[in-house]
């Protein structure tokens, strides 16, 4: 059997299956801090991640991730751009993906949010320097979003990332621009 390779990534890997979830960081460029979310649940409970959460029936992408980080952290943030999509596969299955997105908010609404906090039963909301978040030895950010985070913001809207595992553990990100093979982080 034959396998079409997009710059190394079997595409008989990914079906398609349909990308149901968003997925935010909000970022202050001038504290260089994020807004993080440690989860009270599965999937990753008691590890930092972004926000987001199911797209609703006839919601677009957009509207989901504004609705998911007002529940979320209480933020009406409007303006969020979009990072393209992170695509899950274990064990050769696709299991579907994300549309991916940033915000970027000032310095006041850090000083004014309060955190860390509970806002909803999610888990912790917390402001976290970006080199907290990178740093080699941090094994408390998801594992994808700790890798995918090293070209996060010069992306495109166009960006495809691909988490591999192999059962649960973490394998590689794949990070493409226009189809083609931008880096492969592990």
């Amino acid at each position: 059997m034959s396998i079409t390779r997009l710059n190394s990534l079997p595409m008989a890997e990914m079906t398609f299956k349909k990308v149901a979830f968003t997925w935010a960081i909000v970022v202050c460029e001038e504290t260089s801090e994020v807004l993080l979310l440690n989860r009270q649940k599965a999937p990753w409970m008691g590890r930092w991640n972004g926000i987001g959460g199911k797209l609703d029936e006839g919601e677009t992408p957009l509207q989901c991730i504004i609705r998911e980080a007002e529940e979320e952290t209480g933020l009406h943030i409007q303006e969020f751009h979009s990072k393209g999509i992170m695509r899950w596969i274990r064990d050769g299955n696709d299991l579907g993906g994300m549309y991916l997105f940033v915000a970027f908010v000032d310095r006041k609404i850090v000083e004014e949010y309060g955190a860390p906090k509970k806002f909803c039963n999610e888990g912790i909301l917390d402001w976290k320097k970006l080199d907290w978040i990178l740093h080699e030895e941090n094994t408390g950010v998801v594992d994808n979003v700790k890798l995918m985070l090293n070209s996060f913001f010069s992306a495109s809207d166009k960006a495809l990332y691909v988490s591999k595992y192999d059962k649960s553990t973490l394998d590689s990100v794949a990070y493409y621009e226009d189809g083609e093979l931008m880096d492969i982080y592990t």
